[in-house]
């Protein structure tokens, strides 16, 4: 089982991880908390490592600051502001954690006759 201090240590050697620092010590623990819980809601606990849970939590938090997560929880799946508009695809999932976690299809051998 992967500990809140061991995902916390790998967020501090991982490049980019300057909204994380930025966040008091309850705030850490709470992002942390709710991204491994979002990611128990899509795949098997044993799967998830230390290294999605850093994914998804700076992924998070990049949405955050953008505010764009707070649109994706509401269901909108487009948005234009003054000629600028985004359209939102996927899930909360970060992408890395979704390659990181989702096996790969597996070759299947056969044999044509």
């Amino acid at each position: 089982m992967i500990t809140n201090e061991a995902i916390k240590d790998y967020l501090d050697r991982m490049y980019g991880n300057g909204l994380f620092k930025e966040l008091e010590p309850e705030q850490q623990e709470n992002v942390i908390f709710s991204a491994h819980e979002l990611l128990k809601d899509y795949f098997e606990e044993d799967s998830i490592s230390r290294r999605a849970v850093a994914l998804q939590v700076l992924y998070m938090l990049e949405g955050e600051e953008e505010e764009f997560s707070k649109l994706k929880r509401h269901g909108v799946t487009s948005y234009s502001v003054k000629g600028v508009s985004v359209s939102f695809d996927g899930t909360e999932i970060a992408p890395s954690v979704i390659q990181l976690l989702e096996p790969a299809p597996k070759a299947k051998v056969g044999r044509l006759i």
